[in-house]
């Protein structure tokens, strides 16, 4: 049986009782049952708030909204029993109109405090929904059998069954079956994508309608679905300059209000009294708690924090992860997009188009590239394992950082990359030009032969670089691709600028060439070699898909959908959080200063209509809050289009 809320009941038992204390008060005029019910009325909505207010108390922090709306409503108590004697600007002489407003400003309080939660509940169901990507079991294949276990018990290389329905828990490729895969928790893309015997599949999908067996490829641990979740709950403990500012703001602001409203209470009606004037303390304590009621910060503490909170709620839903409240303003004041070009504008997916090597040598490549998870590298020992033979096994390989590898296979010392490389070690190559990339290679300082792989622009790359330059963006794409490459790539994305030839320290020295001219980068990469230059940046956007897990350890947003087009979404998505957050500060200071002077300037400013100001202020702060939970998807394809274009690849 479902926990009933304790914030509810105290708000229907406060109403419970201030009914007939209302009736008694206003109707019957009966002092102590009217006192009695609504002492009993306040102490029902103040329960929680007195609790909240005592533990923040013992913890050094005094000048809260529990302590506040405590002190006014309390207050409100005091001055009608120590005035209820005389006719006053407030009541008439045994009236329990300040007390009613006292237990108003309690009722109201718990009621705006109801709807904070309900709108926190509603921007965590964002990030709640990622949850649900981690299954708690797995059902692993071992000795012909299908056995459940917990996923992280399942070993890379290992099989496991995924039935129709059920999440894949570990990231791997479909080695058996077909199915249509619902990667929605991962990528934000809501149409389901055709799976079947070779295609990669990441953890957290959802097989549609069909079996698959999948070779698993990582510990559960750093799966797509796990990491992802690591990364989104570290988000939501970085703050923004907003957030923090807001918690400063707060500690000073409300003692400052508090002793403005003593000296309010006091120093009036004094210089009054000593005036030879008359009784004025029930007005100006009267108003020095409305002044405190309608000073709570609650309006910014609650709604600021959960601007971002939403954000970055909305982001995830739709596939992009903001790693932190702090990412929201610099991502929206980039100045420069810098792109790596290989697996971020283009696809990625390189294929083989020409080799000169001999099938035994080209097994020495394929086993040296096997150590690593670049494209150019997968699209080679894909290319050999084709043939129909087995990678031999490579005992050491290192990355030179920009211009290949060096590793040794069976005892051969093996070189693969750019020319460069292969000269520098001594060995002499043979030309091979064209706006493709080219690999060298060489074996014991014996020049090989090349291989030629190709690589094409993402559809959807062109557009988004159009967006951002139409947003006043400069565009720049950073490669250590040849010249004749980049240009071609280039030209074909639209990029304002573009530089070739880099090692990964030349992109953070252009970079950092690019801020100390005072532009803001935001830059985007997919590979190890772009971690430093990711890190370097402003902003920087890991491609999560078939990024390296450098990268998306190093940036400050993960595109899960390797697509720009949601680079472009982010950095509206950014600038609207940030609107939302500014729009939230500044209107609710406005308001509560106009309340403020009102409750200062009228003499018969009620009490009730402070918290309702105060409350009202809050909740419209929190409706603009929510508005951050949305983020623009891309435009899907159609049901129809996926499944043909599925069905055609059959």
């Amino acid at each position: 049986m479902k926990k009933p809320n304790g914030r509810i009941v105290s708000i229907i038992l406060c109403a419970a009782l201030l009914i007939p204390a209302v009736l008694f008060d206003k109707i019957a005029g009966f002092f102590p049952v009217y006192v009695t019910l609504y002492a009993l009325a306040w102490l029902a909505a103040a329960r929680t708030v007195i609790v909240k207010a005592a533990r923040n108390i013992r913890r050094g922090v005094i000048f809260d909204e529990n302590f506040l709306m405590l002190i006014a409503s309390i207050g409100a108590f005091v001055i009608n029993l120590v005035f209820s004697d005389y006719e006053t600007e407030l009541c008439a002489p045994g009236s329990g109109e300040v007390m009613m407003d006292g237990v108003l400003v309690m009722l109201l309080y718990q009621i705006g405090e109801h709807f904070q939660s309900m709108a926190v509940k509603k921007s965590r169901k964002g990030i709640k929904q990622l949850l649900s990507m981690r299954p708690d079991s797995a059902v692993v294949v071992r000795g012909g059998e299908e056995i459940e276990v917990f996923p992280d018990e399942v070993e890379p290389g290992e099989l496991i069954a995924v039935k129709p329905g059920e999440r894949v828990a570990i990231d791997g490729v479909v080695e058996s079956g077909a199915s249509y895969v619902d990667s929605s928790a991962i990528t934000g893309e809501s149409e389901p994508r055709y799976c079947r015997a070779g295609d990669e599949i990441k953890s957290g999908s959802i097989a549609v309608d069909g079996l698959i067996t999948v070779r698993t490829t990582k510990p559960f641990g750093e799966s797509t679905a796990s990491k992802m979740l690591r990364l989104v709950e570290e988000a939501s403990e970085k703050k923004a300059k907003q957030e923090t500012f807001i918690t400063r703001f707060a500690k000073v602001y409300t003692p400052i209000v508090c002793a403005i409203a003593l000296l309010v209470a006091v120093v009036p009606p004094l210089a009054i009294m000593l005036a030879g004037g008359g009784n004025e303390w029930s007005h100006w304590i009267y108003t020095a708690l409305s002044l405190l009621v309608v000073s709570c910060p609650c309006a910014l503490v609650i709604s600021v924090p959960l601007t971002f909170f939403g954000g970055i709620g909305g982001a995830a839903k739709a596939g992009v992860l903001i790693k932190g409240a702090d990412v929201f303003s610099p991502y929206m004041h980039a100045t420069v997009a810098a792109f790596d070009k290989t697996g971020t504008i283009t696809e990625g997916k390189f294929s083989v188009v020409e080799c000169t090597l001999a099938e035994k040598d080209l097994a020495l490549v394929a086993a040296a590239e096997s150590r690593f998870t670049h494209p150019i590298a997968r699209s080679v020992t894909a290319y050999y394992t084709s043939l129909g033979d087995e990678t031999p096994a490579c005992e050491h390989a290192e990355d030179v950082a920009g211009k290949g590898i060096k590793a040794t296979v069976g005892g051969v010392r093996v070189i693969v990359g750019k020319a460069e490389l292969l000269e520098e070690c001594g060995v002499k190559t043979q030309p091979c030009d064209g706006p493709f990339t080219a690999l060298h290679a060489a074996a014991d300082g014996r020049y090989l032969g090349h291989i030629v792989v190709a690589d094409k622009i993402k559809p959807g790359s062109a557009q988004a670089v159009a967006e951002l330059k139409k947003a006043g963006v400069k565009t720049v794409m950073l490669t250590g691709d040849r010249y004749e490459v980049a240009e071609a790539v280039a030209r074909e994305a639209g990029v304002d600028e573009f530089y070739a030839g880099l090692l990964p320290e030349d992109k953070v020295a252009k970079v950092a060439e690019m801020q100390n001219r005072g532009e803001k980068v935001l830059f985007c990469g997919d590979g190890i070699n772009d971690a430093p230059v990711l890190a370097a940046a402003d902003v920087g956007c890991a491609m999560g898909g078939l990024g390296s897990d450098a990268a998306i350890e190093a940036g400050d947003a993960v595109v899960m959908n390797d697509d720009l087009s949601a680079v472009v979404a982010a950095k509206k998505h950014a600038r609207k959080v940030i609107a939302i957050a500014m729009q939230n500060i500044v209107g609710s200071l406005l308001i509560k200063t106009a309340i403020m002077i009102l409750a200062i300037a009228l003499p018969d400013f009620p009490l009730w209509v402070a918290i309702i100001g105060d409350v009202g202020v809050c909740l419209v702060a929190i409706v603009n809050a929510m508005r951050a939970l949305g983020v623009k998807k891309r435009a899907a394809q159609t049901s129809g289009q996926t499944k043909a274009a599925a069905s055609g690849n059959l």
